[in-house]
């Protein structure tokens, strides 16, 4: 299965050309990034990096992905705020404890002004 922090380590090792830097950047050690890359190329089936020494390269699978990828964790990060918008009006229940005197007198017109709002 692939979760939202394997698609964000193969871009940061494909936008920086190097599982060290993307390691720094996003503050794992470079064997934890070479680690979710294999568990990425595994349950996809494909090869993404080309290793040359130090240098990486994206293959033909790796571009596609990166392509898909990009947009995917745009939309991963957007569905907070998503999110966030459906929710238009206050919901669940509401107990107060008041003394008698209050609860008789008091909370009847507030509750009524609340309830307005």
């Amino acid at each position: 299965m692939i979760d939202s922090h394997d698609l964000k380590t193969f871009a940061a090792v494909a936008e920086l050309g190097s599982f060290s830097k993307a390691a720094l950047v996003l503050h794992r050690t470079q064997p934890a990034i070479s680690k979710r890359i294999a568990h990425l190329e595994t349950a996809l089936n494909c090869k993404l990096f080309d290793r040359i020494g130090r240098d990486v390269r994206l293959t033909e699978a790796g571009i596609l992905l990166m392509q898909s990828a990009q947009g995917l964790i745009h939309q991963l990060e957007a569905l907070p705020d998503l999110m966030h918008g459906t929710i238009t009006e206050l919901q669940g229940t509401l107990t107060i404890g008041t003394s008698h005197h209050i609860g008789l007198h008091y909370l009847p017109g507030l509750l009524k002004s609340f309830s307005h709002l």
